[in-house]
């Protein structure tokens, strides 16, 4: 029976719940700000780099390419539409915060839980309208009237993954108001550094 009763504690097993620990939302959502972030950087430097090499051909070669300027605005239009999710997690739109700052924090909870529900809504119509035209594009073939002939689904494309992407974030930001909610969920920035400093 004592060799019974000291196996016991033998059964728990920590590990075990660590490792699925490994498997978190929170570390799910860090992987995906990662990529976005360096595919953002990405395609911002590949935007500099084609404005730095037109600048180059056009003043010191009297050359200048003629695909420079279009294929800079399409990186910078996909580099815009990534950041806009990255900025939802951050909570970096610009809102009217005056008078829900003011209000009480149950109150506020509501209000930024309707917040999200119309984000999602929003998103879902643009989406659904973008991929229509992304796949009506892409069966005609449409391409940008320029030498560069360019596929413009492509270009397209980017609002719809845009659009999907902060509306699967405001689904997230939801769920936490509802089932993980914490008072910085719902607290602006400066509100934030505020309470830190009278702290």
């Amino acid at each position: 029976m004592r060799r019974g009763k000291a196996c016991q504690p033998c059964v728990i097993a920590p590990p075990l719940s660590r490792k699925k620990g490994g498997f978190s939302v929170n570390k799910i959502v860090q992987q995906w700000n990662r990529l976005e972030t360096f595919l953002f950087g990405l395609l911002v430097l590949g935007a500099l780099g084609c404005a730095v090499y037109g600048v180059i051909m056009r003043y010191f070669f009297q050359s200048p390419p003629p695909w420079n300027e279009e294929v800079s605005q399409y990186l910078v239009i996909w580099a815009v539409f990534l950041a806009a999710s990255t900025l939802m997690e951050e909570r970096g739109h610009v809102g009217a915060t005056l008078i829900v700052e003011y209000l009480p924090t149950r109150m506020r909870r509501g209000v930024a839980v309707v917040n999200g529900i119309s984000a999602v809504a929003f998103c879902g119509i643009i989406c659904w309208y973008a991929f229509q035209i992304v796949w009506s594009t892409y069966l005609t073939d449409e391409r940008s009237p320029t030498d560069l002939r360019f596929p413009l689904w492509i270009a397209y494309l980017s609002v719809a993954t845009g659009c999907f992407l902060v509306g699967v974030r405001s689904l997230m930001r939801i769920y936490r108001l509802l089932f993980q909610f914490k008072i910085s969920d719902i607290l602006e920035h400066h509100e934030m550094s505020r309470e830190r400093g009278q702290q």
